[in-house]
């Protein structure tokens, strides 16, 4: 008979983290042996970097009965996870084997700082696998089967955010604070293609490099578990800021375009045949937009678009005619990256759901500006880069719900993806794991977990109030500029992007006037060719703000763009 659960806690406590990870391995030690016989496939918990089986012996009947956990490892400390797991359910029914928080038993024990992210994968795994023989004894038995939902997992807290000073925010960005060669600081308004950085995730990407980087999920010296820890604790702030339901949802990226490719080959190539739909608008950035359109031309899928109000909506009065039976995936921005549109989100989902279809949402241009709850809007997939919410190049995210990273396939195949290879075959890990093989960008993943951080202190509710004043500050401006058209809606069915054209003024010419001036923007057809054809035009002038713009930075964009006009005509 091993230890209880009291006697392990109470050791526990008494030990600092050294001898704690040291108290793991007597613990496996002492495991009971485990049957031979019971060695088999069928018994095999995949998910860990070590080989582990799991299996359960019932004495008793109906309500009374109660399950013992046999389990063993050819790793030692995941012995002694095997171990506390016995200890916790040591005893119990199914019923209470499907009741029990076993994860305040983890946060207990602290088990976190003691184990890697993929013996992590391993330990959720052999919970899965003991839940599941508790429900299949639950529902044989005739008795009622428990939730058994995954826990969400832990959730931290938002920062408080302090009183919005964009003076003070302004002074965290050492690019915007250092002069032109002219004298003059620079006035950026694209932020719409790249945000600037504060200094917070500058030095924090400094420090990693510097202090103790490390390969993450493959060494269990203090340099890998500190890496683990910040690359995990990422996962964990950016579920809380999408409003995720786990940290398993997340998924590392090299960014948007890798995200959205992701999708489309490992969920819609393997599903959409012909006669599915594709639906999508002509505002989509390419990223969210050739994707699809090249699924369609694989699969025989037919690519279709929701049509636009005159002034660059979603026209919700063709919803009806669009969202049909024979719709399998419906691809949209959440805020259009040239006209500024932030599109129903949550009804486009909603139609979904009537449908059946998969809801993808680029959220490259709205996840920096505006509050996000990927839960509650009922989103299956939203992408977003690390280099537009004020973090590093190189990074971004996939949130996936849980549902559908479990049903997508691989595309890139590697370490850490797995949880076993033989010869013959090989066997995924779960997601998250599952879409990240090889090296991820560690720096930049710690440096996003700095930025988000960062940005959730400020608070996006004050964030998206701040950029709305400046959007209507440069509309009055702009609408008193003779032969000037803005593309798009009002400011308050928009976010913080305005393009425009001026009747003979060639955005390029423009543009480079501007740039001589110190105000940095857009110009082109900003990776929206369908939606500048759309609109009948080759290309656009486009302003893009950010947390750090003023109402200076509009000011001094009025005079420099009326100078540069009279200049051109």
């Amino acid at each position: 008979m091993g230890l209880s659960l009291e006697e392990i806690f109470e050791e526990f406590s008494d030990l600092d983290r050294e001898d704690q990870s040291k108290y793991l391995l007597e613990l496996g030690d002492d495991l009971p042996p485990f049957p031979t016989a019971l060695r088999t496939d069928a018994n095999r918990v995949y998910g860990c970097q070590s080989q582990v089986w799991l299996s359960a012996d019932v004495s008793g009947h109906g309500n009374d009965a109660v399950i013992r956990i046999l389990a063993d490892s050819d790793s030692n400390i995941v012995r002694g996870l095997i171990a506390i797991l016995q200890s916790a359910y040591d005893g119990m029914t199914a019923a209470g084997i499907l009741s029990f928080d076993i994860q305040a038993v983890f946060r207990q024990l602290n088990l976190q700082q003691h184990i890697s992210p993929q013996r992590r994968n391993g330990l959720r795994g052999m919970v899965e696998r003991i839940q599941l023989l508790a429900r299949k004894h639950a529902v044989t038995s005739g008795l009622p089967a428990a939730d058994t939902a995954a826990s969400p997992g832990t959730v931290l807290p938002l920062c408080p955010a302090p009183r919005f000073d964009v003076q003070q925010i302004r002074r965290q960005f050492p690019v915007l604070n250092r002069p032109l060669g002219d004298g003059r600081f620079p006035v950026w308004l694209d932020s719409g293609a790249s945000s600037q950085k504060p200094a917070c995730v500058i030095e924090k990407e400094r420090e990693v490099e510097e202090q103790y980087y490390a390969n993450a999920h493959r060494g269990t010296y203090q340099f890998g578990v500190r890496i683990d820890e910040e690359f995990e604790a990422t996962r964990e702030l950016t579920a809380n800021f999408l409003g995720a339901r786990s940290p398993d949802e997340i998924v590392f990226t090299a960014g948007t375009t890798a995200g959205l490719n992701l999708i489309a080959s490992g969920w819609a190539l393997p599903r959409l045949r012909p006669g599915d739909e594709i639906l999508t608008t002509v505002m989509e950035h390419h990223a969210n937009f050739v994707p699809w359109q090249q699924v369609a031309i694989r699969t025989g899928a037919r690519l279709k678009l929701i049509p636009l109000t005159p002034d660059g909506r979603l026209d919700a009065s063709a919803f009806d005619s669009v969202f049909t039976e024979r719709v399998r995936l419906v691809a949209v921005t959440a805020m259009s990256n040239m006209l500024g549109t932030i599109n129903p989100i949550r009804e486009i989902a909603r139609r979904c759901r009537q449908i059946g279809a998969c809801l993808v949402v680029d959220g490259a241009q709205s996840v920096p500006h505006l509050p996000t709850s990927v839960a509650a809007d009922d989103i299956d997939f939203l992408v977003f880069s690390g280099h537009k919410v004020y973090g590093p190049t190189g990074v971004g995210i996939v949130y996936g719900r849980q549902s559908r990273l479990e049903e997508m396939e691989p595309v890139v195949f590697g370490g850490h993806m797995i949880s076993e290879v033989t010869v013959e075959r090989s066997v995924w890990s779960r997601p998250p794991a599952k879409f990240e093989a090889g090296t991820m960008p560690i720096v930049q993943v710690i440096g996003l977990g700095a930025a988000i951080r960062w940005l959730q202190q400020l608070g996006l509710g004050a964030v998206h109030q701040h950029e709305e004043q400046l959007t209507r500050l440069l509309f009055e401006g702009l609408r008193e500029i003779p032969g000037l058209r803005i593309f798009g809606p009002a400011p308050e069915h928009r976010g913080a992007i305005v393009s425009f054209r001026i009747d003979g003024v060639h955005p390029e010419d423009l543009a480079a006037l501007l740039d001589s001036h110190g105000v940095f923007t857009r110009h082109g057809h900003h990776c929206t060719m369908p939606l500048h054809n759309y609109l009948g035009i080759a290309g656009s002038t486009r302003v893009s703000f950010g947390v750090y713009n003023t109402a200076d930075d509009v000011q001094a964009f009025l005079k420099t763009l009326q100078q540069a006009r009279r200049q051109l005509l």
